[in-house]
């Protein structure tokens, strides 16, 4: 009996299927694909970042070093024309972070070729120079900034209009300029400047009395270009809904000498080798007695600051 009960079992235990493993269902397999696929798409999207260019406009750009500023991360080159964008100047540029290995070995002189990128600011890419064969110190003058006080010589320009502006004839009331080029093609320099003065003048409309006393100027030192019929057309892009007629914002020039004069008392430094002025950034706040009150330097004030000192000025008075 045992026999055959024994046997019937081990028959039983025959016909009964072994326990299979659960069959992974279609949705996980699809959700495993789509992982994957996912993490090959951003690999793909690194490698393309890492090796992409930085976005913009690229032009070749080609001179000579006049001064170097590791700190500031800027080139000063006295380039030629840069074909398609400007004539040739002497400005300082800021470097591209992945060019920044070139601070440690180029040097006032030394023949400089670079990708120049227009995005929201201009930067010097690519960079490749040449050693001078006679090294040449630092290439720009020496600046002084002026210091709250000093009094403001009685500099002399032409307006837009063709009209003699003399700095003097703003006593009894506080002026505020700045220096620009019609053709300034960088976001962050010239037009910056001028949207800002713009700005100033909208915020001092709140406060009557300092706005019938706003006296705003900015100075070209591009005076071949810059005549009065190009100002005007220029400054009527900027002050025609606001001051139509330009009596509270000038757009002026001068002679070549003038422009220089000028340049040298606001801190604004020159090529010592070819005498061409250094497209920087300085902005001032002259009082109603002609005194310096406020120097603002490079593009980070704003026009809310530059508003309220004027304000402040305007109000003492």
């Amino acid at each position: 009996m045992k026999a055959e009960y024994g046997d019937e079992t081990d028959e039983v235990r025959k016909q009964i299927p072994r326990q299979q493993k659960p069959a992974r269902s279609d949705k996980n397999i699809l959700l495993n694909k789509r992982t994957i696929t996912c993490w090959c798409v951003l690999a793909l999207l690194v490698t393309i970042g890492c090796s992409r260019k930085p976005a913009g406009k690229r032009y070749d750009l080609e001179g000579r070093v006049v001064a170097v500023d590791a700190a500031g991360r800027t080139l000063t080159v006295a380039h030629n024309d840069v074909a398609g964008l400007m004539q040739a100047m002497t400005m300082p540029f800021l470097v591209a972070p992945s060019d920044n290995w070139i601070f440690d070995k180029i040097a006032p002189g030394d023949h400089i070729h670079a990708t120049l990128v227009m995005t929201e600011r201009a930067e010097l890419a690519d960079i490749s120079f040449t050693k001078a064969s006679q090294p040449e110190g630092h290439g720009t003058s020496r600046v002084r900034i002026p210091e709250p006080g000093d009094t403001v010589p009685n500099f002399v320009f032409l307006n837009q209009s063709g009209k003699t502006v003399r700095l003097e004839q703003f006593r009894g009331k506080p002026v505020l300029l700045t220096f620009i080029y019609t053709r300034c093609p960088f976001p962050d320099y010239c037009p910056l400047m001028s949207s800002n003065f713009l700005q100033v003048l909208r915020l001092l409309q709140a406060d009557q009395s300092a706005f019938a006393k706003a006296q705003l100027l900015s100075i070209s030192f591009d005076p071949e270009h810059d005549t009065p019929a190009v100002l005007h057309n220029y400054g009527v892009g900027y002050v025609k809904t606001i001051d139509p007629n330009f009596q509270h914002w000038q757009f002026v020039t001068g002679s070549p000498e003038e422009a220089r004069k000028a340049a040298d008392f606001f801190g604004i430094s020159y090529d010592a080798t070819s005498g061409q002025i250094v497209h920087n950034l300085r902005t001032a706040l002259i009082g109603a007695d002609g005194k310096i009150i406020k120097v603002y330097s490079g593009n980070q004030w704003t026009a809310a600051e530059a508003a309220r000192d004027y304000a402040a000025a305007a109000g003492a008075e």
